[in-house]
């Protein structure tokens, strides 16, 4: 092999190698894909290990992420989430204060965080599409958030939810052959989670 060959070689090696990284890392399982998961993952890390003063810092970033986003959704939708943001502040204070004392608790409240999140993303997909608007980026944001919910409450979604969840990962922007039963089949499954997690 030439010198000139070789080095063609090793450029096109590197270039499927960072084709393929993304998609591994897509894949990679409980990886959180984003906020606010990213920061309640690295709050329960911390609070495992006794750091409360990160754990909270982590479950306050969480929170004005959250607060951030009832600026993008539906106005109707918007109160919901300054609650889940109030909701993740208290949280953050009984971290610090020591009142939080069980990982479960924690759990809890990012589960039901996560599943207003998902009733949020999914009203305002209602709304868009009412308008005649493109709703998918919506609709994907209210599965990321249901499925966030299940994985921080531990339970799994039914059937035919997890496939619209999967259905929307794959969809493209302005996909609406699918829409209507994505649509119906996410908003049962968030009603369904606040029913199992109380929020």
């Amino acid at each position: 092999m030439t010198r000139r060959a070789h080095a063609g070689f090793i450029a096109v090696f590197a270039a499927v190698l960072v084709a393929l990284i993304p998609d591994a890392h897509a894949q990679a399982p409980n990886d959180p894909s984003g906020e606010p998961d990213a920061s309640m993952t690295s709050a329960q890390d911390s609070f495992v290990k006794g750091d409360m003063d990160k754990a909270s810092d982590h479950i306050q970033k969480a929170a004005s992420y959250v607060k951030q986003q009832s600026q993008h959704v539906a106005k109707d939708a918007k109160q919901g989430l300054v609650k889940a943001s109030d909701q993740l502040s208290e949280l953050a204070k009984g971290v610090k204060k020591g009142t939080v004392t069980s990982v479960d608790q924690l759990k809890k409240t990012f589960a039901q965080v996560d599943n207003q999140l998902a009733k949020a993303w999914h009203t305002t997909a209602g709304q868009a599409q009412k308008s005649g608007k493109d709703a998918t980026d919506s609709l994907k944001k209210a599965a990321d958030g249901l499925e966030g919910a299940a994985k921080w409450s531990g339970t799994q979604l039914q059937e035919g939810t997890q496939a619209s969840v999967d259905g929307l990962k794959k969809a493209g922007k302005g996909a609406k052959e699918d829409m209507g039963k994505f649509f119906k089949s996410i908003g049962d499954g968030i009603a369904e989670m606040g029913q199992k997690i109380g929020g």
